[in-house]
């Protein structure tokens, strides 16, 4: 890669344009100050540009990031951001590159196009044809493979899940290939392809079920932009026009015929359903989880003697059955899929850990420590169940046959809450102390604790959950989410409107979601990991989301504390 110097960020703001905002999905566009010739969004809501200049082929590299321009040393004809922060580029001589920790790596090979795969692997067409003529389509991981099919244009998918259509199933992680003859295929991992409908010159897929692209042929004055749903296969007009486009961190990017770069969040259309209880439980379903069975399990705790546990089918009608725990007034919350094939959860007031096969048959296991109030619980990388205790101050853990251990919290009264697994194999959990601390914990499987104290006052932390983007994601009662990576790095993003998030998880498209109990409490919320929100209304007014989960079928899940329904948002 040819080095070139540093430039300021001055040049690249005072190459920005200025045009007309329009919609897109409901949202505004954003112009982003500059001009660039194309674009690459990264998985952390960053943008990697080549700008205008100079002229040929070659351009300077930008990166976005904080609403700061920084230049990279090196010219590149074509870029394409890795999930893991590695940028990709080509030059007019068709070489290929990776930089990553401000190096440049050759990896050799001729190429006129690529794109980063969502296992940071690389996906490039040669350069052995006449330009505008379709070319073989390499992979590079550790070397250089040659894969079936050509074409002009290519786009790695980072969607992780599977979609039916009419000619065959479009595939997660597969790769879109455009032709010479603007036909659009996705080349799924097994080799297979399946064609979409109509014609593309350039092409962006998203997280959430669909795909954008530019109209055919390519128009130096701008292509109309056109989405794919693949959930309800169709097409759709979206506003504005575009002469390069791309899709990163769950946010669309299009560039016009006047170099202006504009943003916008990629809001997938959903519809909510919701299941009423039945008569005999009363409501008042607080934690959901998936069993090992397929079904949609929660914990209820009505304000009465019963006390049960859920179950509902997660295809046709959403059939609902209830099992009465044995223990009256034992209040359960968190609820688990465990490694025998049972689910685990927490009751809270009688200090137990219970245990229901999924054929209905319970057992109870008080915990070592007598009004300890166990809160959440999951299952750990180690074969055992990790849980809370909110009053003790505990963190325990207690094996399939029901031998407990517990481990005591360096901070006092600090009142542990929601838990998960995560991504470094460490239990993280929420705290909440009587003395108004707040910390996110952390434990390893051999009871090594450390606590992050997070920066806002009384945040009245409460779930946690594994993000895509390899952080802890939680939810904060006073109206925030937050987010911390394995290295204890805090950052806080403020809900859009006053709420009380809780019940977070993460989605099938790659954000979070998460329940809302705060008043008018019939809101669903949905934050990408680059920290956009959006929200959702529920049908039932002051239902009160509590609990929530992603489903085996693709949908999220959720109880309505309140409303004494289960929800499901299906994602379109």
């Amino acid at each position: 890669m040819a080095q070139t110097a540093i430039l300021p960020a001055s040049v690249m703001l005072a190459a920005t344009v200025r045009t007309t905002k329009a919609k897109l999905q409901g949202v505004n566009y954003t112009q982003i100050p500059g001009a660039a010739s194309a674009a690459s969004g990264a998985a952390d809501g960053s943008l990697w540009v080549l700008s205008t200049q100079p002229g040929g082929p070659d351009k300077y590299i930008w990166h976005y990031s904080g609403g700061t321009w920084t230049n990279i040393s090196g010219l590149a004809s074509a870029i394409s951001a890795g999930p893991n922060g590695t940028l990709y580029a080509i030059n007019s001589g068709g070489g290929a590159w990776a930089y990553s920790s401000g190096t440049w790596t050759a990896l050799g090979g001729g190429c006129s196009a690529l794109t980063a795969a969502s296992d940071g692997s690389l996906y490039v067409l040669s350069n052995g044809n006449a330009a505008g003529s379709d070319q073989a389509i390499w992979h590079y991981t550790n070397g250089w493979s040659q894969i079936a099919g050509a074409g002009v244009a290519i786009a790695a998918s980072w969607d992780p899940n599977n979609y039916t259509q009419s000619n065959g199933t479009v595939q997660a992680y597969g790769l879109y290939v455009l032709n010479s003859a603007g036909n659009i295929y996705v080349q799924n991992v097994n080799g297979t392809f399946v064609q979409l409908p109509g014609s593309a010159s350039a092409v962006a897929p998203t997280t959430v079920g669909g795909v954008f692209v530019l109209a055919y042929p390519a128009n130096s004055n701008g292509n109309s932009i056109y989405y794919y749903n693949l959930n309800v296969p169709g097409w759709s007009t979206q506003p504005g026009l575009g002469v390069s486009i791309s899709a990163g961190g769950n946010v669309l990017y299009v560039i016009n015929a006047s170099s202006a770069i504009y943003s916008s969040p990629i809001i997938p259309t959903v519809q909510i359903n919701e299941y009423p209880l039945p008569t005999k439980g009363l409501g008042a379903p607080r934690a959901i989880t998936v069993g090992p069975d397929g079904a949609v399990w929660f914990t209820l705790d009505p304000p009465n003697d019963y006390q049960g546990i859920g179950r509902v089918t997660t295809a046709g009608t959403g059939a609902i059955t209830e099992y009465t725990i044995p223990t009256t007034a034992s209040h359960p919350y968190g609820i688990t899929a465990g490694p025998d094939g049972a689910l685990w959860f927490t009751e809270e007031e009688a200090s137990k850990i219970g245990r229901l096969t999924t054929s209905g048959t319970f057992t109870e296991y008080p915990t070592p420590t007598a009004h300890s109030a166990p809160w959440g619980i999951t299952a750990g990388p180690d074969g055992a169940l990790w849980f809370t205790e909110a009053a003790s101050g505990n963190i325990g853990r207690v094996t399939t046959s029901g031998t407990f251990t517990e481990y005591v919290l360096p901070t006092a009264n600090s009142g542990p809450g929601g838990i998960t697994v995560g991504p470094d194999g460490a239990l993280w959990f929420t705290e909440e102390t009587t003395l108004q601390h707040y910390s996110i914990g952390r434990v390893t499987t051999s009871g090594t604790i450390t606590e992050y104290p997070i920066p806002t006052p009384n945040s009245q932390t409460t779930s946690i959950t594994t993000g895509s983007d390899g952080a802890l994601w939680f939810t904060e009662s006073v109206g925030k989410i937050g987010r911390v990576t394995t290295a204890g790095t805090l950052t806080e993003y403020p809900t859009p409107s006053s709420s009380r998030p809780t019940g977070i998880t993460s989605g099938p498209d790659g954000a979070l979601w998460f329940g809302d109990v705060g008043f008018p409490v019939n809101k669903i919320g949905r934050i990408t990991t680059a920290g956009v929100f959006s929200e959702y209304r529920t049908p039932t007014f002051n239902g009160g989301p509590l609990g929530m989960t992603a489903g085996p079928d693709g949908a999220l899940w959720f109880t309505e504390n309140i409303g004494n329904n289960i929800g499901q948002v299906i994602l379109y």
